[in-house]
């Protein structure tokens, strides 16, 4: 190999000059500023010196040893790093793609909404509004449309209230049927102690049952710490559970209780190892409740609930309900998953500021985006 080194007032020359004495095939080794005034800089360059060699047709090249050749090694790294920035392009070019197709068909659905008659129109802009995607929105304004009389949808008003009963039909009733251990599972800051505790509260005070509490959230400071405190204020036996066999121990323990509620760790819902490691520690028979929050995207919580369906979970609590600003994207979500939604959080009080959802409940909420919150009944 032949390494030279050069000083140069910039780049562009030591390029120049190392192309014309080391050929096209040089590679930069190193480079570092000699001096401010006059600028100089210092490149070391090398070519690989071992001739050419091109394989014979009758005879095998033998392999190289790219551990002990530093050129090849240095090319190769080159090579996966031209072909990373190839992929991100062709990546980002395949979002940007796909923003402009989405715009596209925004453009295309607000102008055939235009051909609604003004009440239809104005619910339909109410929709938008309110976060209801446009997709969803034209959808149910085209039901409304064709399956109702001019009559019945004459006014602003009586358009809104159809679009409402179409919103509460098309979400999943929640059972009444529930399990005796429910695990509270979800992404990180969702809420899920604060949930856990309320709904404590509603099964031991309001219910009159026996009532006991696991957490297998030992990564975050003081989690344990944080429910222990609810447990010692409701008078409740609480249970520390990290590993599958203490989680089945703790559960034997709490035999006589009539419900057992589980605290889990939050998840980042990209990192699959940690789903399956939780998952492995919530037995067959665990009902599983899936807390979402709509303050975030649209498409952050689809992702997200998408990738906690390994858990099988058997409905949804919305979460930090009072700090949404758009309820519609709530309908998007629930449509597209099709799991009930059993309750609504709204707030930080325990055991106060959590409610029972219903159809109903949801669809009014969607559609006036306005939250009069009142206690869980029921």
């Amino acid at each position: 190999m032949q390494i030279k080194r050069y000083e140069a007032i910039n780049m562009q020359e030591a390029t120049n000059r190392i192309k014309k004495d080391l050929g096209p095939d040089a590679i930069i080794l190193s480079m570092k500023k000699i001096s401010e005034r006059p600028p100089l800089i210092e490149i070391l360059a090398a070519r690989d010196e071992k001739p050419e060699c091109r394989p014979s047709p009758h005879k095998q090249l033998p392999k190289v040893d790219q551990q002990s050749d530093p050129i090849s090694c240095v090319a190769k790294e080159l090579h996966e790093l031209k072909s990373s920035v190839e992929a991100l392009k062709q990546k980002f070019s395949y979002q940007c793609d796909i923003s402009e197709l989405k715009e596209t068909m925004n453009v295309l659905l607000d102008n055939n909404s235009a051909r609604y008659p003004e009440h239809l129109r104005d619910v339909y802009m109410r929709m938008i509004a309110n976060g209801i995607s446009r997709f969803k929105a034209t959808s149910l304004v085209e039901t409304i449309k064709k399956n109702y009389p001019y009559e019945d949808t004459a006014t602003y008003e009586k358009g809104a209230v159809i679009a409402e009963q179409l919103i509460a039909r098309s979400l999943k009733k929640d059972s009444p049927k529930e399990k005796r251990i429910k695990a509270f599972i979800g992404p990180t800051g969702v809420g899920k102690t604060t949930t856990l505790a309320k709904l404590a509260a509603h099964y031991c005070i309001e219910k009159k049952m026996k009532v006991g509490m696991i957490t297998t959230d030992t990564y975050r400071i003081a989690a344990a710490e944080q429910l222990k405190v609810y447990a010692r204020i409701m008078g409740l036996p609480i249970e520390i559970a990290s590993e599958k066999d203490m989680f089945l121990r703790s559960v034997a323990s709490f035999a006589d209780k009539d419900m057992i509620l589980v605290d889990t760790p939050g998840r980042n819902h990209n990192d699959d190892q940690c789903l399956r490691e939780l998952k492995n520690i919530l037995e067959s028979g665990v009902e599983n409740i899936l807390l979402l929050s709509p303050t975030t995207s649209r498409e952050y919580l689809l992702d997200t609930a998408n990738r906690f369906k390994i858990f099988n979970y058997d409905r949804i609590i919305l979460t930090k309900v009072d700090e949404c600003g758009h309820f519609g994207s709530m309908y998007d979500i629930l449509d597209e998953l099709g799991k009930p939604v059993s309750h609504l959080t709204t707030g930080q009080n325990v055991p106060k500021d959590i409610e029972k959802a219903s159809p109903e409940r949801l669809a009014k909420l969607i559609l006036e985006n306005r939250l009069n919150s009142y206690q869980l009944r029921g």
